[in-house]
């Protein structure tokens, strides 16, 4: 953004002068945004409420507010616009507090002229625009570490941040805990006769079907490989085993291509006294392998 390409100033300042200053200080640096001008917070935020705005000139001592709540006020109803904090003299030490809190700039008024001003602002525009793209970059790489990268559930990190949640929540109320493992049966065939591509194709598929069919608030992960894990809160046991059978009928019924089918072996288990993540998800790790050893293609509880 150049410095006039800006649409929209707005300027919360209540002293007439100061405004009047501001106004022909842009005016002869050819600023050609339009310069809107409120001597309120309140009015500055019902503007932005209503209207888009480029940047934010605000003074931080308002008839109705003062001092850094006045910042806090206009972040929390416009985080993604630049503003830049105008302090007199005496009040120096609220600009760099400002900046600490999420300004972009403070301007000492008796200091400031047109080109300072005018410099300030198209530098507060890019700040704040590089410091958006700095934190969806972040949050990105946060999703990305808590979500598998294949089929786009839960990672089995993200799983243990929730099952441990989830446990918390069973021993405070005494609500009740369920949880299902299960594993794809023979998938190492699969790779070997159909290739690494039809693999990953059948985990994202499994990955879907299953998603498809629990719950908004049932959380589910790839626990690794083939493996993969449903908590499900507010259910025993006995719901936790209509839910696997439900779902072992579901993938031992899918053509996944060319007519290739896949089972898939299950253990259930319930939240008890004393359980904590290791006990919980062992469990179900030992009822999912005699499962397997009985067979494959079953649901074994412990």
């Amino acid at each position: 953004m150049s410095e006039n390409s800006m649409n929209t100033v707005l300027l919360i300042e209540d002293d007439p002068g100061d405004a009047l200053l501001i106004k022909e200080m842009l005016e002869q640096e050819e600023c050609k945004a339009q310069l809107v001008t409120v001597e309120r917070l309140s009015e500055g935020l019902s503007f932005l409420q209503q209207n888009v705005c480029d940047i934010v000139l605000l003074d931080m001592n308002l008839p109705d507010s003062s001092g850094l709540p006045t910042l806090t006020r206009l972040l929390d109803t416009s985080p993604a616009i630049p503003i830049i904090v105008m302090t007199g003299l005496s009040d120096e030490s609220f600009g760099t507090d400002a900046v600490k809190s999420g300004a972009q700039d403070y301007l000492v008024k008796g200091e400031i002229d047109g080109r300072i001003l005018k410099r300030a602002m198209f530098y507060a525009v890019e700040r704040k625009k590089l410091e958006i793209a700095l934190k969806q970059t972040r949050d990105l790489f946060k999703r990305q570490a808590r979500i598998d990268y294949l089929t786009g559930i839960y990672n089995r990190l993200m799983f243990s941040e929730l099952l441990e949640a989830e446990l918390q929540r069973a021993r405070r109320y005494g609500s009740e805990l369920s949880l299902i493992m299960f594993d794809l049966d023979n998938f190492k065939k699969v790779n070997d006769t159909y290739g690494h591509n039809m693999g990953d194709h059948v985990l994202k598929e499994v990955a879907q079907l299953v998603s498809d069919s629990i719950r908004a608030h049932d959380i589910f992960t790839r626990w690794g490989g083939e493996e993969f894990m449903v908590l499900i809160p507010k259910s025993d046991q006995s719901q936790a085993v209509i839910l696997a059978e439900k779902l072992r009928c579901l993938l031992a019924a899918h053509d996944f291509g060319n007519g290739l089918q896949v089972t898939s072996s299950f253990g259930v288990t319930q939240f008890r006294v004393g359980d904590h993540a290791d006990t919980f998800t062992s469990r179900s790790d030992k009822a999912m392998y005699l499962a397997k050893q009985k067979g494959r293609n079953r649901i074994d509880v412990l």
